[in-house]
């Protein structure tokens, strides 16, 4: 199929029946997502290296399907996310500067520095899909950065919140670990013949302005409501009103 569905466990995908995607494209879920819907994926991506082992785990137990594939960090694609024409300067990596020293730029592959979630979206792009909707993707939400036991960090936005492999809260070095709207922005330039709808609350894509910063450029990347996301599948994206910001 050339459409792809690349699944988060962001609270914003509540919202949303993912069951109804089943039989309108190719469906990449992220680490837990099969505690709760065993047989809905075709392809379950996790870069944990503890979530991995729990995926594989489920998979030997019949908990997931055998014909599921599960990507990790030791199978996914090469993709050197840092494009030939880029520099260490690049504005949008707005985390670390322009210091070489505090990014990642000394190891670009992305098989090195990356979310679950971004590696689901390179993984759906590298197996050729065209369309790519990106839901549940709760990347820097509304929730405020706290001190909690002398750590800068903030609670989750993730259904699967304090629960096995799940911490209940994030610091801030992880987010800057991660550069998660960075590399989202990189692979979308890279397949640059693909379209890419970030699926969210229209109060998330209106208030995040970090995700309009690092992707206002990129003409292949979309915005759309759990609605349009709805409409899509029962008639066609091409009659969206999709937003840009």
């Amino acid at each position: 199929m050339s459409t792809a569905f690349i699944i988060g466990n962001g609270e914003s995908r509540t919202i949303f029946p993912i069951e109804k995607l089943k039989d309108h494209g190719t469906i990449y879920g992220c680490n837990a997502i099969y505690r709760d819907h065993p047989n809905l994926c075709d392809n379950i991506v996790s870069v944990n290296p503890e979530m991995s082992e729990e995926l594989l785990d489920a998979q030997k137990n019949n908990k997931i399907p055998a014909d599921t594939s599960i990507y990790t960090a030791q199978n996914l694609p090469k993709f050197d996310y840092v494009l030939a024409n880029d520099n260490n300067n690049d504005p949008h990596r707005f985390w670390h500067g322009n210091d070489p020293k505090k990014g990642t730029t000394k190891e670009h592959d992305f098989a090195k520095n990356r979310g679950s979630g971004c590696s689901a979206i390179q993984v759906a792009c590298d197996n050729g899909h065209k369309n790519i909707f990106i839901i549940g993707f709760d990347i820097l939400g509304s929730r405020q950065w706290e001190m909690a036991d002398g750590i800068l960090s903030r609670r989750q936005n993730n259904i699967y919140k304090n629960t096995i492999n799940y911490p209940d809260r994030v610091s801030m070095k992880a987010y800057l670990k991660f550069e998660w709207i960075y590399q989202i922005r990189q692979i979308a330039r890279h397949y640059a013949d693909r379209k890419f709808y970030f699926i969210n609350r229209l109060e998330y894509l209106e208030e995040n302005i970090y995700l309009h910063q690092g992707l206002e450029d990129v003409k292949n990347f979309h915005y759309g409501i759990y609605a349009d996301l709805k409409k899509s599948i029962e008639e066609s994206p091409v009659k969206i009103n999709w937003r840009r910001y």
